[in-house]
């Protein structure tokens, strides 16, 4: 009995953890950004979903948008316990996305945004898997939702300024099944959270075809009965510039501020970096091909050292993408991205290993519809 009582406090602990270390921010909130690889992302501004990343992009969105997605992300990341293979704690994982935007008049632009960018779903099988002691965790999910009611302010030619408000719906649930060779044991829990955060940024535009985004977001704190997740703020910069009438080039310099955050086993973790780069290719007046690479540095300082509830590491995203312009209102999309992730170790303190993964990869698939009304 002791020993069954210490698999379900290691349990419970480990899966009440992955509700505040798993929680990680995706960019992948739209159909044209999954094929840029997010390059671009808070200066594009070519239809209402640049909400997501920049307000301020709004001002470059004449008359009315709307921006629809259906996201599929297949997540590969086996764990290797000492128990043995826990399996793939990620797998298909369902995302989505709309927005709409409407030019008021000649300076404001205001638009709504609904979208999941933060957290993820888990599931440890076999997680121990010893003749005299068995613990699954078959659900350990940390997920959040947003609605975003947003607004841009046009200063002049050159200078837009943007803020919105995310309304934020939590989620939490875990469930863990231990067992021993006399005792059965089920846990269960659940809980959900609405916080607020702001986000605001500014739109530069040099010339026609060259814009600068720059976008702060604040911190969320989900704050569960018996867990708390945390989303930390992050600056997001962005250029775009068009070269020629077939042609554009877009870049990314972003951060997250990892650095504070405390993981299940209490290691050592950095602010985070990405680069991206990205273009646009008018192959005729129908088709658009879109191209990108980013690279993400790793929240830890010491990939040996790593959490088992955070598959995590440094990232390398490739994405590629068409928009089919219908017609003068209507394009649908499609693009695939491919996050290659560096392998993690979670070690003991006399340096044994415990667990770790192999090279997780993450897959996403979008179809995207937008309008545009002018």
């Amino acid at each position: 009995m002791k020993n069954l009582s210490k698999i379900i406090v290691a349990g419970s602990l480990l899966s009440c953890a992955t509700v505040q270390a798993a929680g990680l921010y995706l960019y992948e909130t739209n159909t044209t950004d999954i094929g840029l690889a997010s390059a671009g992302m808070a200066a594009r501004a070519q239809d209402a979903s640049v909400m997501a990343a920049n307000p301020a992009g709004l001002a470059n969105v004449s008359g009315q948008s709307f921006s629809g997605h259906l996201i599929s992300l297949y997540g590969d990341a086996q764990l290797d316990t000492l128990a043995g293979d826990a399996g793939n704690v990620i797998g298909f994982v369902p995302m989505g996305s709309a927005f709409y935007s409407q030019k008021v008049n000649e300076k404001w632009t205001l638009g709504i945004g609904l979208y999941g960018n933060y957290g993820l779903g888990l599931g440890y099988e076999g997680l121990v898997d010893r003749t005299v002691a068995k613990l699954d965790i078959p659900t350990a999910i940390t997920q959040a939702v947003t609605v975003q009611p947003s607004a841009s302010y046009r200063i002049n030619d050159q200078w837009s300024v943007g803020a919105a408000l995310g309304v934020q719906y939590g989620k939490y649930q875990v469930e863990a099944n231990a067992s021993s060779e006399n005792n059965n044991f089920s846990f269960e829990d659940d809980d959900t959270d609405v916080q607020v955060n702001g986000r605001f940024g500014v739109l530069y535009e040099l010339v026609p075809g060259t814009r600068f985004g720059l976008s702060y977001s604040s911190e969320t704190k989900f704050e569960f009965e018996n867990s708390e997740s945390v989303a930390p703020q992050q600056v997001i910069f962005s250029i775009y510039q068009q070269i020629n009438d077939k042609f554009a080039w877009m870049g990314n310099v972003n951060w997250q501020d990892w650095s504070e955050y405390q993981t299940t086993l209490n290691v050592d973790t950095q602010d985070t970096y990405q680069v991206a780069f990205g273009t646009q290719y008018e192959v005729n007046s129908k088709v658009m091909w879109n191209a990108g690479v980013a690279f993400d540095s790793s929240m830890y300082e010491d990939q040996s050292k790593g959490d088992i509830t955070v598959p995590t590491g440094d990232a390398y995203r490739l994405g590629t993408g068409v928009d089919y312009k219908w017609d003068e209102k209507n394009t649908v999309s499609v693009a695939f991205e491919a996050v290659i992730i560096d392998s993690s170790e979670s070690t003991l303190a006399n340096g044994t290993k415990l667990a770790g993964y192999k090279d997780p990869t993450l897959y996403f698939l979008s179809f995207g519809y937008s309008w545009k009304n002018q």
